[in-house]
């Protein structure tokens, strides 16, 4: 049965994005790629909302194309251009991306697809999508890689009101970085 998984970086206060959308904050090295590439091997639908998709678009097809990169950055890059990806939008617009398409209800599209046969749906970000998604009940499994940052400002994965979910704790993981990655599933 397909699942919806939730990957996101977070800062130890909650933080999804540092002030003015911040991401220089994020620290990736060998273990982050070997997490992405597992959630990548299991998935065959990428959901990003429309900042995301913004910022996913000014940087990885290039990297995609560029006969230098290597490691985890050109594995997920590859797999970007060849996976189908949602762009999840308020507002319709044209993706403009190789497989992309715009979705603007994107609880009932999840939903559809889910009940079809395929891979996983690896949501990738931002956090107005992971709060729709989780608010709905349609997140099955939480992969958080929690940075060793207190940022202070920025948006929260989960504002102050919010819907609570219980969660199983599926794994955790110290990296070298000292990132943690945490695994639950919905409880």
């Amino acid at each position: 049965m397909r699942e919806v998984v939730l990957y996101l970086q977070l800062s130890v206060d909650g933080r999804a994005e540092g002030p003015a959308g911040a991401m220089d904050w994020i620290r990736v090295d060998a273990d982050t790629w070997r997490v992405v590439g597992e959630l990548q091997e299991r998935a065959d639908t990428a959901l990003v909302g429309r900042v995301t998709y913004e910022q996913f678009l000014t940087h990885w097809p290039a990297v995609a194309t560029d006969p230098a990169a290597s490691g985890g950055a050109a594995s997920h890059a590859r797999w970007l251009e060849a996976t189908p990806k949602l762009v999840c939008s308020r507002t319709p617009h044209e993706p403009g991306w190789v497989n992309a398409r715009a979705v603007t209800d994107v609880v009932t599209e999840v939903k559809e697809l889910c009940s079809r046969p395929g891979g996983d749906l690896l949501v990738l970000g931002g956090v107005e999508l992971a709060r729709t998604l989780v608010a709905a009940g349609l997140v099955d499994e939480y992969r958080l890689l929690v940075n060793p940052r207190v940022l202070g400002g920025g948006r929260r994965l989960f504002p102050d009101v919010f819907p609570g979910t219980d969660l199983g704790q599926v794994s955790a993981e110290v990296f070298g970085s000292g990132v943690v990655s945490l695994r639950y599933r919905r409880g």
